[in-house]
């Protein structure tokens, strides 16, 4: 875990954050995209970082832990963040209000003012998942929608040709989807020496101590 696929081109790098609550799928949704299979994972512990090329951008991709003593450190992760892709278990009803909670706390961070989110509501294999329109009222969708672009992806980690092509308009979608421009003029925490670079290891040995 935590390997760096490079990706030598010229193209323009984005950078986004994994999210979600744990075992919401974010790791084979992330293997799946750089590996073009899906791959047997185990929970994260700390985090890991994929780089895949879409169309003309280069994505580097943040999964990080998403145990409940970590998350306060997701934080030392936001500084430059271009894009969100918050992952949601569609079949996971008793957490749902939990899911909400979790991604509207994400979105109130000043350093992720007007970042682009795409929300994957995964796991549409099975049968028991929740509706589309059900998901959307019970995370407030409309409501994030009014500040910032905000887009509903139906995902699986099993995918059909037409699930594929969804996963695969995510991660266009939020790769070319521009970062408000507030966001993008911030410079509070650009030389911060907390920064995602200082706590990447911390936060892994973090995550083992907890494990």
């Amino acid at each position: 875990m935590g390997n760096l696929n490079y990706a030598f081109c010229r193209r323009k790098p984005v950078r986004v954050l994994l999210l979600g609550l744990d075992a919401a799928g974010k790791t084979t949704i992330l293997y799946h995209c750089v590996l073009g299979k899906v791959v047997t994972t185990i929970p994260t512990i700390g985090f890991n970082v994929e780089t895949c090329k879409v169309n003309d951008s280069e994505v580097t991709v943040w999964d990080v832990s998403s145990r409940g003593k970590i998350r306060p450190l997701w934080r030392h992760y936001y500084p430059n963040t271009q894009g969100i892709v918050y992952v949601v278990d569609s079949t996971d009803r008793d957490r749902m209000t939990e899911a909400k909670e979790v991604l509207h706390d994400i979105l109130s961070e000043d350093e992720l003012n007007g970042v682009p989110v795409a929300i994957a509501l995964n796991k549409r294999d099975l049968k028991n998942c929740m509706t589309k329109e059900e998901m959307e009222e019970r995370l407030d969708v409309s409501e994030i929608q009014k500040n910032r672009p905000c887009r509903v992806f139906l995902t699986t980690v099993y995918p059909t040709e037409e699930i594929q092509t969804e996963l695969m308009n995510l991660f266009e979608w939020i790769s070319e989807e521009p970062t408000d421009e507030s966001q993008e003029s911030s410079t509070k925490h650009k030389n911060d020496p907390f920064s995602s670079y200082f706590w990447t290891p911390l936060m892994k040995m973090k995550g083992m101590m907890f494990e």
